[in-house]
């Protein structure tokens, strides 16, 4: 199974997850990817580091058009995006809103 695919597989089964997808050329990305990678390994958030050359159909799944992108995921699905420019106070802000352990859904206080 090749790295994209994994990817794609772990993130249905994480509670939490963080991609990073860069271009070998972006200067910038160079420069974020560490940021990025050590804020998610503060809150414990699983990091995947993605190359859009190397993974070129990655650009199509994720629907990125422009790199430095950073994709925060709960439960599956995508609830934050950032890209090309990077606001790493916002991008704390919603990791630490993260939860950390999925909670049983209470229905009969969602229909009272």
């Amino acid at each position: 199974m090749d790295r994209f695919a994994t990817v794609q597989s772990n993130l249905k089964d994480q509670l939490n997850a963080v991609v990073f997808i860069s271009s070998p050329t972006c200067s910038i990305c160079h420069v974020d990817e560490p940021k990025v990678r050590q804020l998610a390994t503060d809150y414990h958030i699983p990091f995947y580091h993605l190359d859009s050359v190397e993974d070129p159909e990655l650009a199509g799944f994720f629907e990125v058009l422009t790199v430095p992108a950073v994709l925060v995921y709960h439960e599956g699905k995508e609830i934050a995006r950032q890209a090309r420019f990077i606001d790493f106070k916002n991008l704390e802000k919603r990791f630490a809103e993260l939860p950390n352990e999925t909670l049983p859904t209470d229905y009969e206080s969602l229909f009272k």
